[in-house]
């Protein structure tokens, strides 16, 4: 199986959270992805903190290890039916979180997330919480 890795997984990570950094530890390192969204986000906070040297220093030093996945044309097409979907149900999600679904979803991969409230609202969107014990 291959994952992206959501942002609030790779912060968790980044901090020591005991169950995200045993699973990616024991996932194999070419089955871990990230998307150019998250990437945005956690370089987002980097710049927001007051460490920013040493924060940019972690991020980068991990990020440079998996991949980034783009935001492609298959992706903006699932997007687009989704959100379409998704409004017509009065069940709106953030942008930026359907482009990481959508993402995911064009590389028929699985969502790692501590945030399913949101993602669940995503028809066929395969998600796993790596924050909570197995």
């Amino acid at each position: 199986m291959t994952y992206i890795l959501d942002t609030d997984s790779l912060i968790y990570f980044l901090k020591g959270h005991d169950e995200i950094v045993y699973r990616i530890a024991h996932t194999p390192p070419e089955a871990l992805h990230t998307t150019i969204i998250n990437h945005t986000e956690l370089l987002f906070g980097v710049f927001n903190s007051a460490r920013k040297k040493q924060n940019l220093i972690k991020v980068e030093a991990f990020l440079n290890k998996i991949p980034v996945l783009s935001f492609c044309k298959e992706s903006s097409y699932i997007f687009a039916e989704h959100k379409a979907a998704l409004k017509s149900e009065g069940n709106i999600i953030a942008d930026l979180d359907l482009m990481i679904a959508s993402i995911t979803l064009a590389n028929k991969m699985t969502l790692v997330t501590n945030n399913t409230k949101h993602f669940t609202r995503i028809k066929d969107l395969k998600i796993e919480n790596w924050t909570i014990a197995n």
